[in-house]
């Protein structure tokens, strides 16, 4: 029993930490965002070749973060930096947005849905007693799918109806992976907690630009 104690003590020790790091790491993305508005967006519009170096530096430290999520105090600065570029990319994204629809209620909405989305799949994750490990296989492929339809879509761009279904499935699969991700946190080593929180940044941001996508869309009809 006291095994079973200190066991239960450790994972959520554990979740706290993660989600205190995710939530810091929610806060350096809005400066992000910030930094961009105020200072960056006439940059990016006449040299839209820094948005793709950063694009470059979220994957590079996205591919090598399994090399470096255990270095400390290097994973959180990386982790950082990373959550900060993030906030910088989205910043066109967010301004092309408020320029169509005139203003930033769509941005508010989609943050909105955003939010609720997430609580409520991370809060399935969290107490569902069911293993979500028989997903993964679906939510990868799914994933890839929706990584090459995108690349399609850069060069054969899809009308409004296309644009509705690929953000439809985005939302699916992001969602799930915020469930399983979630369920996964208890099976985790002590030291993974950039890893863990960088899982979880990665679902509600793309969560978040797949339902703006999807609120843009269905309000174009």
């Amino acid at each position: 029993m006291t095994t079973h104690s200190h066991a239960l003590t450790q994972s959520d020790g554990f979740t706290n930490k993660v989600l205190s790091i995710f939530g810091l790491a929610l806060l350096v993305t809005a400066a992000g965002v910030y930094t961009g508005f105020q200072y960056l967006l006439p940059v990016f519009a006449a040299n839209p070749i820094l948005i793709y170096a950063l694009f470059g530096l979220e994957l590079i430290l996205i591919f090598t973060s399994r090399r470096w999520h255990k270095l400390e105090p290097w994973n959180r600065l990386l982790f950082a930096l990373f959550t900060f570029s993030s906030g910088l990319t989205i910043v066109p994204l967010i301004a092309s947005f408020a320029a169509e629809f005139g203003g930033y209620d769509i941005i508010l909405s989609a943050l909105f849905s955003t939010t609720v989305t997430f609580l409520a799949m991370a809060l399935i994750g969290a107490t569902i007693k069911t293993s979500l490990r028989g997903l993964s296989g679906f939510l990868f492929m799914g994933l890839i799918g929706l990584i090459v339809v995108s690349i399609v879509g850069i060069f054969i761009p899809w009308g409004n109806t296309g644009e509705m279904l690929v953000s439809g499935f985005g939302v699916l699969i992001f969602a799930g992976y915020t469930m399983m991700d979630m369920q996964k946190l208890k099976h985790y080593e002590d030291d993974q907690y950039i890893l863990a929180a960088m899982q979880l940044y990665l679902d509600i941001f793309n969560l978040f630009i797949f339902i703006l996508r999807l609120t843009g869309a269905m309000s174009r009809d």
